[in-house]
């Protein structure tokens, strides 16, 4: 009947105006991809730690081995295209950093651009934990070397998902310091506190305005806010008003790397506006489940016994099992875990609950269905509706856009047009209804035509690397949606473009400029 409609249309072309050709529409429904896969900043990331004093670069064949299910601790299979690393600069704890050193953190980069990853980034000065000395560093030898820092994170923003703090303490995880006080035995002094905050606005000012910096505990972030004032019960979340704004308030957000370890995550949730420190999980897991709807927020598991044990048993168990940790990961918006720590937690999800889990950390677009006009026509107005759930727990957190393609079946000739969506409002459990209405703003050859729907990086460095485009997990007709060589969509088949033009000489005035607008409406 479509065959027939469509001939009928072509021989008509040339009697009638666009405005007597009727448009017939399709309904197409998608289903569920339960397969897993990798997708930019998010899943489960591969952890590489060197020092300045035994450099040891990242190697693209392992990166590139690392993106296919490979063993991780716990006993599961997973792949990998987010790269965590950190430098320990343990051999410039007095003085600048040397060219050498800022090579070899470029060329990690490069190595990450040429795999097609993306980086946790990460700066430090010692591992020596947990009675002093730390061996961290003060504050103006930090500020010497993110100045010498600031032109390699520039250069590669478009490969950097995220920055870490880090630089003060053990690990860089802001506990422990020679210099910033001892948050476990003390002293700890208002001017430490102004010190830490220097560090942070430090950090802030020469990251790039379009990523966010992870502190390690919620209270650091309280105190850079609101300064001596800071006090769980008052905390404010991140609003929706103000998120992505990229104010320090909204570029400010949270790691934590002992998730499900005990009831407070191993003193994450400690509260300092008093001392010693009292734990507040009522007050500040609000707060940062709040914060991570608009707030990247990931980490690691940790076992919590002085011996490596796990001693939060059944609790950080899958909830088959009796545990929450699927709950947990979820209610605050989890986009990433270390592969490497802690096989004692992550060990009891194997087999139970790990494969939702690595489906879902961050973002998972699901296209549910979506309604197409079964032939275009050059100046005609058309419409087009999809809808996209996204089921992952987190959604995205660097800025992404997506566009429509067409593509000549026979001639493979594009046709692109940007929508306007930004899918770090696309929240967990929510679905996003695009309309577009309008003319396509090209002259469109006639021919039969694919329609896909694609999702690029915002970086034009990378915007047409496949590799950095989101995957939907969604199928048609039994087959996934995604092509692998373009990184796009598929959203339908089998367009009939007609290379018809309304204007003035068939008696109807259609304005050329074009205005697509694509609304999102949250179900």
């Amino acid at each position: 009947m479509i065959r027939i409609l469509l001939s009928f249309c072509a021989i008509s072309l040339f009697f009638h105006s666009c405005r007597e050709i009727e448009t017939t529409y399709v309904d197409q429904v998608y289903t569920r991809d339960l397969q897993e896969f990798t997708n930019p900043e998010r899943g489960f990331y591969r952890p590489f730690g060197t020092k300045s004093s035994n450099f040891q670069p990242l190697e693209a064949q392992e990166l590139l081995a690392l993106q296919n299910p490979t063993q991780a601790a716990g006993g599961f299979s997973v792949g990998s295209s987010l790269t965590y690393r950190s430098y320990q600069f343990d051999s410039f704890r007095d003085k600048p950093l040397d060219d050498d050193i800022l090579k070899s953190i470029e060329d990690d980069m490069k190595i990450i651009r040429s795999v097609g990853n993306k980086m946790i980034l990460r700066f430090t000065y010692s591992s020596n934990c947990c009675r002093p000395p730390f061996n961290d560093v003060p504050k103006e030898i930090i500020f010497e070397h993110l100045n010498q820092l600031k032109p390699v994170i520039t250069t590669n923003e478009d490969v950097i998902a995220v920055v870490q703090m880090g630089l003060i303490g053990p690990w860089g995880e802001q506990f422990y310091s020679d210099h910033f006080g001892d948050l476990e035995h003390g002293p700890v002094t208002n001017q430490h506190w102004l010190d830490r905050n220097a560090v942070i606005q430090k950090l802030l000012d020469i990251v790039p305005k379009s990523r966010m910096v992870q502190v390690r505990a919620p209270y650091y972030k309280l105190r850079y806010i609101e300064g001596e004032e800071a006090h769980p019960e008052n905390a404010i979340a991140l609003s929706a008003e103000e998120a992505f704004s990229e104010s320090d308030k909204a570029r400010l957000a949270h790691h934590n790397d002992c998730i499900l370890a005990n009831a407070d995550d191993y003193w994450t949730y400690n509260s300092f506006h008093t001392w010693p420190a009292t734990s507040d999980t009522l007050n500040l897991k609000k707060y940062i489940a709040d914060e991570t709807k608009y707030l990247v927020f990931g980490g690691e598991t940790c076992p919590g016994g002085a011996a490596g044990e796990d001693v939060f048993s059944p609790y950080n168990d899958c909830i088959s099992e009796g545990g929450k940790a699927e709950n947990y990961l979820k209610r605050f918006h989890t986009s990433f875990l270390n592969t490497s720590w802690s096989g004692a937690v992550n060990g009891d999800w194997t087999n139970k609950c790990i494969d939702e889990i690595k489906r879902n950390l961050g973002y998972r677009f699901e296209l549910k269905k979506g309604n197409f006009p079964t032939t275009l026509v050059n100046g005609k107005p058309f419409k087009m509706q999809l809808e996209i759930e996204n089921v992952g727990y987190a959604s995205t957190y660097n800025y992404r856009s997506a566009e429509l393609i067409l593509k000549d079946s026979v001639t493979q000739k594009e046709y692109h047009q940007k929508l306007d969506v930004d899918t770090r409002f696309w929240f967990t459990d929510e679905v996003q209804k695009i309309k577009t209405k309008g003319v396509w703003p090209e002259k469109v050859s006639k021919g039969n035509y694919k329609l896909y729907i694609n999702f690029p990086d915002a970086s034009k460095t990378i915007a047409n690397r496949p590799e950095y485009a989101i995957r939907l997990a969604s199928l048609k007709d039994g087959t996934s949606v995604y092509d692998s060589e373009t990184g796009w969509n598929l959203l339908y088949s089998n367009y009939t473009f007609l290379a018809y033009i309304c204007n003035e000489n068939y008696g109807n005035k259609i304005d050329k400029r074009f205005i697509f607008n694509s609304l999102s409406a949250f179900i």
